[in-house]
């Protein structure tokens, strides 16, 4: 413990990191006030566009020198575009680079006196910018947009947006280039708008962590109410210094989907997302290990400790009570175990546990995890599977010290055939480490989710429990080309990549296919799987298939998935693909962590030189911020304020190399109903390329634009739809097509069907509400409807209520082996009345009290299927097996229902 005050010297320097910090020759280190953060999030279907604006001000007298921005991103996000906006307008763009090229490129910008910024990767969840010369008394605006899907949520209905805003303190030597970094203000106002749009109906929208957002649900102009389209706003007038989280429940989130796009950049490629919840059945595992790590360190204390404790309680009260064993380790800057081994699992040793959980306090020092693994890891029983669960808030500075990843990778890597060893985590806390959790959780084969304390976490730990349960998967293939034979592919030229720095490993074009992540060597019933891939086929394929075998099982798991295809926006000769984005940071991810096989250098090099050459390629191309590359921009004394010209320095960042620029042109200063206001909001070009493939969103254009609509850009058209509208199917299509009127499309939201089916519900118009400025090129927001999104509903739609409060107390009165005995406090939560009908009935009375909760979950849980089996699973092996006895002759179900009567009531 004699490492504290150390510890708590690094915790006060780097406590919420995020602001810009300057060196001034006569006043030191100089603190840039961050004045307001503003969030604009567009969130379609199970993926998000977000940009992320935070304007500072140099409040001295004299220019600043080089200043330094830090700042916390989602560890799922791809950075994919930078700018400084001066006070008066001009914009300075980034453009990616290889790192040490970029950074030498700064530096001489900043020697030179010239205006320039520089984005570099710190962690996958921590960046930092560097400014050049800020005039005194004067602001500058900082916007970062990155795409990211969302995450999954333990729900196949639901996904969650969870935004970090501040980076918390962090167990071990923080990075060189956090040490300067600025703690934020109090005063700083926060705005966050979000647009949702969904396939089918939203049934909910909530914050666990800030619950007085308002919801408004956007009407056309001929007052039509949407159910597929809610903004949500929230704003504060101080510093929100905990993650922002908002969950959506909509109806088809659940539904496989696979969509394309094919590249407008001229690489001749066709990047694919196949995502899919897998509604299959996998049997569990008959006999396993439970292995519970918990944070313990001072970091956890106060709410995220009681939500970690609550969690661990419920995990225990849902192992299987047959052949398990299991253990609790608790860790901070040391580690013990409950026990020296892992011990049955029975009546006593539950009790036991609990009873330990319940006296947990967050008082173990620091964050060795990597201690706390490897200590864990070594006391597990080798001879049969393990199941490990880690509880933790990922507060940590990972180095080659205090590696957990690669103790974890090692340990699952050296399992014997028959005992694997899998890792699931579960994020704790307002300011989770995202990266440290998800690459745990990566390299152990398992899944992460997360939790803050004001949400329930009874669904979470049901879901996560019965993921560790399942079998082990031999094998998953996916056939991208469906079930016929591969499409024809396209080999493209190295001309078609940007040029690698010749102090860079030069490589072989890539392969025909990349996919990632390269191999899949874990599905689980009811949580998402998103994989990606580039492809270089020149027809868009009908349908993909995926194949899982189960390990010492002949069962092959079959999917077929129709493929949507994203037709590419085009803007001057330009556009950004997003799925060619989304899917390069998985393939960047992927070779960093090591689980990608290198491409072929054309001269012999070390495998680390091969590896950065491959990230540097993609960064390069797909315009990314990795470890190996960053943004550069530099003022040229070209640019002219964003509402003055329509600006085209955002595609051009983009293009490749030898490609024509595009000619700027004047704003149309003849349109109706446009003001400078107006103007700026139209002709902003930050993000017009990333936007342009949700344009689909806004079908419903105002009054005065109605009799010039045009086709919109971005929509989606089904593969296996004709493009002629006709009933035949053409399984693919060169890729290669022209925009006729022909084409039949769909927006997103009708991808069940034609745009004319898309939900609306019928009310009077209401006075318009200005909308939030949008820094997007979009047509204006239609009219909103002032009632939040509960208000007023046409037809009451079929919202799945969250988990009862109730539900965690039942579950806590599990007994170990799955049944229920009468009591009390179980009477107390499903009616006394009720319970005490066993003597009436001539049932065993755990027997009854065992229907009676299983009634009671079905009535309260029925619109969530896969929570209601997982908390179901225990009692019913139960019934078929202790229980069966105790029977007597009697259908178990017909008891339930018996009950259901009375509960239902």
């Amino acid at each position: 413990m004699g490492d504290i005050s150390t510890l708590s010297r690094h915790f006060k320097s780097m406590s919420r990191y995020a602001g810009i910090v300057h060196h001034s020759p006569d006043q030191g280190l100089l603190h840039l006030p961050l004045q307001e953060v503003d969030v604009r999030v567009w969130m379609v279907d199970i993926s998000a566009r977000v940009v992320l604006s935070q304007v500072f001000e140099n409040v001295s007298e004299s220019p600043t020198s080089r200043a330094k921005y830090v700042f916390p991103l989602p560890a799922s996000a791809a950075a994919c575009a930078f700018e400084l906006e001066h006070a008066d307008g001009r914009v300075i763009f980034g453009v990616a680079k290889e790192k040490s090229e970029a950074a030498k490129a700064f530096q001489s910008a900043v020697d030179a006196g010239k205006t320039a910024g520089l984005v570099e990767w710190v962690t996958d969840d921590i960046f930092t910018i560097s400014i050049g010369s800020i005039p005194a008394r004067k602001k500058v605006t900082a916007r970062l947009t990155f795409v990211m899907d969302l995450l999954d949520d333990g729900r196949r209905d639901q996904v969650r947006l969870q935004l970090p805003m501040a980076i918390a303190e962090r167990y071990g030597e923080p990075p060189a280039a956090m040490l300067d970094a600025s703690t934020t203000n109090e005063k700083t106002i926060v705005i966050i708008v979000v647009d949702v749009q969904t396939s089918d109906k939203i049934q909910k929208i909530q914050s666990p962590t800030h619950p007085t957002i308002t919801c408004k649900r956007h009407k056309s102009s001929t007052g039509r109410k949407s159910e597929r389209w809610t903004r949500v706003t929230w704003s504060s007038t101080t510093f929100l210094d905990k993650d922002f989280v908002l969950t959506v429940h909509a109806l088809g989130l659940d539904k496989p989907r696979c969509f394309a796009e094919v590249d407008p950049q001229g690489r001749e490629t066709i990047a694919m997302q196949l995502s899919l919840i897998p509604k299959f059945k996998i049997p569990p595992l008959d006999s396993q290990e439970y292995i519970f790590v918990i944070d313990r360190s001072g970091s956890m204390s106060g709410a995220p400790m009681e939500t970690a404790k609550r969690t661990l309680e419920m995990l225990l009260h849902l192992l299987p009570d047959s052949q398990t064993t299991f253990n609790i380790f608790s860790f901070g800057s040391n580690v013990d175990g409950l026990w020296g081994k892992s011990v049955s699992f029975d009546q006593l040793g539950m009790r036991h546990a609990i009873v330990s959980v319940q006296g947990m306090e967050a008082n173990y020092g620091g964050t060795e995890i990597a201690k706390a693994l490897q200590f864990a890891i070594a006391s597990r029983n080798r001879n049969r599977p393990t199941a490990m669960f880690v509880l933790t808030d990922g507060g940590i500075q990972a180095s080659a010290k205090l590696d957990p990843f690669t103790i974890v990778s090692r340990a699952v890597q050296g399992c014997n055939a028959n005992a694997q060893l899998r890792v699931f985590t579960l994020g704790i806390g307002e300011n989770v480490s995202s990266d440290m959790c998800e690459r745990l959780a990566r390299e152990g084969g398992g899944v992460c989710l997360f939790a803050v304390q004001a949400e329930d976490i009874t669904g979470k730990c049901a879901m996560l429990l019965n993921a560790g349960r399942t079998r082990e998967i031999e094998s998953v293939t996916i056939d991208w080309h469906g079930s016929g034979s591969p499409p024809a592919v396209n080999f493209s030229p190295l001309n078609h990549h940007h040029p690698l720095p010749p102090s860079i490993v030069q490589l072989e074009p890539p392969p025909s296919m990349q996919q990632g992540p390269p191999t899949i060597t874990s599905i689980f019933p009811g949580m998402r799987l998103n994989v990606f891939a580039i492809t270089t086929f020149s027809s868009v394929p009908r349908e993909v298939r995926l194949r899982a075998k189960l390990k010492d099982s002949e069962e092959v798991l079959d999917d077929l998935v129709l493929v949507t295809e994203v037709k590419p926006f085009k803007d001057e000769g330009s556009s950004i693909p997003l799925l060619h984005t989304l899917a390069a940071r998985q393939l960047v991810k992927d070779l960093a962590e090591g689980r990608a096989p290198l491409p072929k250098p054309i001269a012999p090099a070390s495998d680390a030189d091969i590896q950065k050459a491959a990230i540097v390629r993609l960064g390069l191309d797909y315009q990314l911020v990795s470890q190996y590359t960053s943004f550069f921009a530099e003022e040229s004394g070209q640019e002219t304020a964003r509402m003055l010209r329509r600006s085209t320095s955002w595609q051009r960042s983009r293009r490749q190399r030898g490609h024509a620029s595009a000619t700027d042109g004047p704003a149309d200063e003849g349109a109706p109903g446009t003001d400078v206001s107006t103007m700026q909001t139209v002709f902003d070009s930050l993000s017009q390329a990333v936007y342009a493939v949700f344009n689909f969103l806004f079908p419903d254009p105002p009054p005065t634009t109605r009799s010039r609509q045009k086709p919109l850009p971005g929509t989606y058209y089904s593969a296996a739809q004709s493009r002629s509208g006709s009933p035949s199917i053409q399984s693919e299509r060169p890729y290669r097509h022209d925009n006729s009127s022909t084409d039949t499309f769909s927006t997103l939201s009708s991808l069940e069907g034609s745009c004319t089916s898309s939900r609306w519900s019928f009310s009077r118009p209401s006075s318009p509400i200005p909308p939030p400025e949008d820094p997007i090129e979009r047509a204006p927001s239609p009219v909103f409807d002032a009632a939040p999104l509960q208000a007023r509903p046409a037809a009451p739609p079929r919202i799945a209520p969250p988990v009862p409060k109730e539900a965690h107390a039942i579950i806590s009165l599990q007994n170990f082996d799955g049944s229920f005995t009468p009591s009390p406090g179980l009477g107390a939560l499903v009616g006394i009345d009720t319970l005490s009908k066993a003597a009436e009935l001539q049932v065993d009375g755990n027997i009854w009290a065992t229907a009676v909760v299983v009634a009671y979950l079905r009535h309260h849980l029925g619109a969530q299927p896969d929570l209601l089996d997982a908390l179901m699973n225990k009692a019913l092996e139960y019934i078929d097996g202790k229980g069966a006895n105790l029977l007597v002759g009697r259908d178990f179900w017909d008891l339930v229902n018996i009950a259901g009567e009375s509960v239902g009531s």
